[in-house]
């Protein structure tokens, strides 16, 4: 994982990973960041909850 952090805004901060957010092997995510790391690009980490909301692909909620 690479990471650039801007501490005076942490929404100018930038990231990615070798491989994907998955981690799991045959997972559609487990290789989809690793041409963005191999070609030096990142994606932008959301820190505000309205821009999360807006950049998600789908919502998971755990209830007891």
């Amino acid at each position: 994982m690479r990471m650039i952090v801007d501490l005076s805004d942490l929404s100018n901060s930038l990231t990615i990973h070798t491989t994907g957010q998955s981690g799991h092997a045959y997972h559609p995510h487990y290789i989809d960041m690793a041409d963005l790391w191999r070609t030096i690009q990142y994606h932008p980490m959301l820190w505000d909850l309205e821009k999360i909301e807006q950049e998600a692909e789908s919502l998971l909620l755990l209830t007891p």
